[in-house]
């Protein structure tokens, strides 16, 4: 099965550390202008700790991102490049359901970046 990929590349105690990003958690993805590339993510799932956590403490930060698309995609389009995190939300949470007494780990994450000029 293919899909298309947003891989994040950080920096973090002198190591450089990634998270990939599937496209069934990417919720929104597209450039406000030449400069400005806001992202919402939604993901559900024990890999939402993983997000947290790579995320967290990270506004601006320095950022490498790199998508891969493996198939045709409407909703992302190809970019790489070095971007830094001007501001973040994030919120984590069960998902909201009918059903009671379930608990599914999630978070919600909407991050502005701002293209790196150096």
């Amino acid at each position: 099965m293919s899909s298309t990929l947003i891989t994040f590349k950080r920096e973090i105690k002198g190591s450089l550390n990634e998270i990939k990003v599937p496209e069934e958690f990417i919720k929104d993805f597209h450039f406000t202008s030449d400069e400005h590339l806001m992202i919402m993510l939604r993901v559900i799932g024990t890999d939402s700790k993983k997000v947290k956590d790579f995320f967290n403490g990270s506004e601006n930060e320095t950022f490498f991102l790199e998508t891969e698309n493996t198939q045709e995609s409407d909703f992302i389009t190809e970019t790489s490049g070095n971007f830094i995190l001007s501001s973040m939300y994030l919120d984590e949470g069960p998902s909201l359901s009918v059903d009671i007494n379930q608990e599914i780990p999630m978070v919600r994450t909407i991050m502005d970046f701002k293209k790196n000029k150096s």
